[in-house]
């Protein structure tokens, strides 16, 4: 997971103490926020003199054309440009494609992305408010996100709002390789502390039905083909083989066919099994499934995950 350090909102004071220890933290990038404010590449200038690391930058604005030259220029590595906000179409300059972005919020139609696909560099999904920091991940955020992450699965996805050690490691199952942290990095002890946490691997608490996108209609598209005895694991963790009944059939919009099954490996799981579990058993299989398909208690396709190896 790697991780960009929000700093606009620190007090200049603070900043060459706090970016030494982000640094010897061993941060990645980071995370500069500007609201129509070209401040914001002035600090950028003098941050780049206190670390080399990476900056990214989020620009909230109207109108991105007026600062291409000062993007150009500023140092800056990464830009994402806030969707919602443009009162046009935006046009990527050719020599800034792989550099510019957009953010969007989670919330969103995921279909606003669909024209940028292939032009953006990477697509920040904020799941808290735009600008403000210390806002709370709300659990529905789990099923917009994986909303995104079906419909680009080669866009580089960045998760910003709330990010917290018992929220990453759900991000790093579903495959998102970066977030933004700001408040939370600084609410332990330690710097250092707090970035570890950040990083680690073990899912606390959530089980497989609270991190669910129920919309199966969004399968459909895939024309998923299907062998008639699939991969289940149950509410224990225990694995089998399970004749797949015509409603699991119906749910996903797919077909059953005696080979050349697709158009990616599948897995069936008990929505109630915990998702650390889940992450553990998935280590053990020969094929990594690029989606887990969830089923209740009364034997219903309840949603799906995508898995990092989307």
């Amino acid at each position: 997971m790697r991780i960009s350090a929000s700093i606009s909102s620190l007090q200049q004071r603070q900043i060459p103490t706090t970016v030494k220890q982000l640094d010897e933290a061993g941060v990645n990038f980071y995370h500069l926020d500007s609201v129509e404010n070209r401040e914001i590449f002035t600090f950028a200038q003098k941050l780049r003199l206190l670390t080399q690391t990476p900056m990214d930058l989020h620009l909230i604005t109207s109108d991105p054309v007026k600062y291409w030259d000062e993007i150009r220029n500023s140092g800056i590595d990464a830009i994402v440009i806030q969707l919602e906000s443009l009162h046009s179409p935006l046009f990527i300059p050719e020599d800034l494609r792989g550099k510019v972005g957009l953010a969007i919020l989670a919330t969103s139609p995921a279909d606003l992305f669909r024209p940028y696909e292939k032009v953006a560099s990477s697509l920040l999904i904020m799941t808290t408010t735009p600008g403000y920091s210390g806002g709370k991940f709300q659990q529905e955020q789990f099923a917009n996100i994986t909303r995104f992450r079906l419909m680009y699965p080669n866009v580089p996805l960045i998760v910003d709002g709330g990010v917290t050690a018992e929220i990453s490691p759900v991000l790093t199952l579903f495959g998102i390789p970066q977030v933004v942290s700001g408040s939370y990095l600084f609410s332990g002890t330690s710097v250092a502390e707090t970035v570890g946490k950040l990083r680690k691997q073990e899912i606390i608490n959530w089980k497989i039905s609270e991190i669910l996108l129920t919309e199966m209609e969004m399968l459909h598209a895939f024309d998923l083909r299907l062998p008639e005895n699939v991969q289940f694991f149950d509410e224990h963790g225990d694995q089998s083989l399970r004749s797949l009944p015509d409603s699991w059939l119906s749910a996903v919009g797919g077909k059953t066919v005696a080979m050349h099954f697709g158009p990616f490996p599948l897995v069936w799981v008990d929505e109630r099994l915990p998702a650390e579990k889940f992450r553990q058993l998935l280590n053990s299989l020969p094929e990594q499934p690029h989606i887990a398909i969830s089923v209740n208690e009364q034997g219903d396709v309840s949603g799906f995950i995508c898995l990092a190896a989307y």
